[in-house]
């Protein structure tokens, strides 16, 4: 059996929309939401993350959480954790999105942990504010997240042994693709991790081919 560690983003990834489009085209907070985004090329993405966050200021939990539950999986990503866990691997979502969020999708797919975004809530609503603190790493040609999904992955990885898969679509994944065993850009909206990534699929029965034959040779050599 082949076991380590595998770190899967989760919006456009695990998911097939990222929350944060759902939450504010219901809510009406696009044009707030393009803005920022027009913005972002020119700001630390902690920073973006912490101006996104103020959106919700006031917005019930549930009202989050019952959003959050209508995404759909993306298509084969149940099957492909569970053929991860038959594997051996320690199953690990990480996101810049929020971590509470994140721990309702790993009950539903059988994920182990998850590492996101930290927000500040009272009486049940989020109060605008996030709590995380920065761990970035600073590696050449990151952004600067409030999430730092390699640090994130290091520590997994410490504690677990074995090889590291980490798979993602966007910037957020780009310091955890490049330093992983294996990397894999999942339907990329950055070119910079079509770059680093070891392989890159638009579907999970594509990962899981390129997984498979990664891991047979990968015994062969061990042999």
């Amino acid at each position: 059996m082949m076991s380590g560690v595998a770190i899967l983003d989760m919006d456009g990834t695990l998911l097939s929309r990222r929350s944060i489009d759902v939450f504010c085209t219901v809510l009406g907070l696009t044009e707030k939401l393009a803005a920022i985004d027009k913005l972002s090329p020119d700001l630390p993405a902690y920073r973006v993350s912490e101006m996104i966050a103020a959106f919700f200021e006031g917005v019930p939990r549930h009202r989050l959480e019952n959003l959050f539950d209508s995404i759909p999986l993306s298509d084969g990503a149940d099957e492909f954790v569970s053929y991860l866990k038959s594997k051996g691997f320690f199953i690990a979502i990480a996101t810049d999105s929020y971590e509470f969020l994140a721990e309702r999708l790993a009950r539903k797919i059988g994920a182990d942990t998850v590492y996101g975004n930290i927000v500040e809530m009272r009486d049940g609503l989020l109060t605008g504010r996030l709590l995380t603190k920065p761990r970035c790493l600073k590696i050449k040609g990151c952004r600067q997240y409030s999430t730092c999904k390699l640090s994130f992955m290091r520590e997994l990885s410490g504690r677990v042994g074995g090889l590291t898969l980490a798979v993602g679509d966007g910037e957020s994944d780009f310091c955890a693709i490049s330093e992983a065993d294996m990397g894999v850009a999942f339907r990329p909206k950055a070119q910079s991790i079509v770059m680093v990534a070891d392989t890159v699929a638009s579907n999970y029965s594509e990962v899981k081919s390129w997984l498979q034959r990664e891991i047979t040779t990968r015994r062969c050599q061990s042999r």
